[in-house]
């Protein structure tokens, strides 16, 4: 990837550019040095409220300021016949915790002044963009690498001191530091190896793997729908599954008799879309999901806190947001965008609920954790 500031080596004529013609506007193009704050805060004011309203991973995720996370475990609770003279035992829940990792990411906008005196607009709205489009990357690989890990985020290095965890989702005990006995639920009682991260040898999504899905959220007392998400490369294979009921294409004029699924066509990030339901389950297809994983779960709303994952950020936030400005590591001057940089504190947990979530490997009987990109 191309590193480092521009500068005025970047000021070269184009292939296809006509020298002669453009020669006019060879020093500057009449943007001014607040045209380009102002772009630069409409792009990012916009990013912020994107990904706080994301079509698709807000129904995964919540947000919090807060390092911890507490909430019930362990066996169910029972009521007693009354008696006249007795007194019934006072009974109370468990509870279990764990940490919520926190990083802080950077990234430079670097521009010296000889450059913007004479700076096409067009790169410097080229990499504005390439800043945003790197936030999403970062934020949607952040949420990835948490579905699809099975073993726990621990150390300072993420975050959560010298001793703090940050598990996954339901896990058996070896698995994980922070052992997880989910409630009982409709007669269910389960133990610390009750798992949901499931590898399945044969290399294919089947339909039974949605049925499975659906089993291990159901037990749990989520009831339908569910969302699952799988990689660009099985998708394909899903949507020929004798399971799968194909959303409508707005390109094709269909039959009374055919059944369609019936998924809201709603704006998503580009290479996000819905490709049909099996088993009660609305199936997305997400870049960066790898391929052979899918990974299912009960969404109760955009950012509500019962969804899968919980977002941790800098303290007193309620919502993602994203900065620019000038790096306070750099020597101060007169000039305000020289040394300009973009930063994003954010970091991502499971929620309360970590029976709320379950992935598959498909291709081996052996979990092995996915690898987003």
């Amino acid at each position: 990837m191309p590193l480092g500031p521009r500068d005025t080596s970047s000021l070269v004529m184009l292939t296809g550019w006509d020298a002669t013609e453009l020669k006019e506007f060879e020093l500057a193009d009449g943007t001014s040095f607040a045209n380009v704050l102002s772009m630069m805060n409409a792009g990012l004011g916009a990013l912020n409220a994107e990904l706080y309203a994301h079509p698709l991973f807000s129904k995964i995720v919540s947000y919090t300021d807060m390092p911890e996370v507490e909430y019930r475990v362990g066996t169910s609770t029972r009521f007693e016949q009354h008696t006249e003279y007795g007194l019934p035992d006072a009974q109370r829940a468990e509870t279990a915790g764990h940490m919520l990792p926190y990083l802080e990411w950077d990234y430079g906008l670097g521009w010296t002044y000889d450059y913007l005196k004479r700076a096409r607009m067009a790169q410097v709205a080229a990499d504005l963009r390439a800043a945003n489009d790197a936030a999403r990357d970062k934020y949607r690989i952040g949420l990835l690498s948490r579905l699809f890990k099975r073993g726990d985020d621990t150390g300072n290095s993420k975050g959560l001191g010298a001793t703090g965890i940050s598990p996954g989702f339901a896990t058996a005990a070896a698995a994980t530091g922070v052992d997880f006995v989910p409630p009982g639920f409709g007669g269910n009682t389960f133990t610390e190896d009750h798992e949901h991260y499931v590898a399945i040898a044969g290399g294919v999504i089947t339909d039974n793997v949605f049925a499975d899905i659906v089993a291990d959220l159901r037990e749990h007392g989520h009831e339908p729908t569910y969302d699952v998400i799988v990689s660009p490369l099985d998708a394909a294979a899903v949507k020929a599954l004798d399971g799968t009921v194909e959303v409508a294409s707005r390109l094709v004029r269909y039959g009374s008799d055919q059944d369609l699924a019936n998924i809201a066509q709603s704006s998503i990030t580009p290479g996000i879309y819905p490709i049909g339901v099996n088993n009660d389950c609305v199936i997305w297809s997400v870049p960066g999901v790898p391929r052979y994983y899918a990974f299912g779960w009960k969404s109760y709303g955009a950012n509500s806190a019962r969804n899968p994952l919980r977002v941790r950020l800098e303290k007193g936030r309620s919502r993602p947001q994203i900065y620019a400005m000038r790096h306070p590591n750099a020597n101060q001057g007169y000039f305000p965008l020289q040394n300009m940089y973009v930063f994003f504190n954010f970091a991502v947990g499971v929620g309360e609920d970590r029976t709320n979530g379950t992935a598959r490997y498909v291709n081996n009987a052996t979990w092995t954790d996915g690898q987003p990109s």
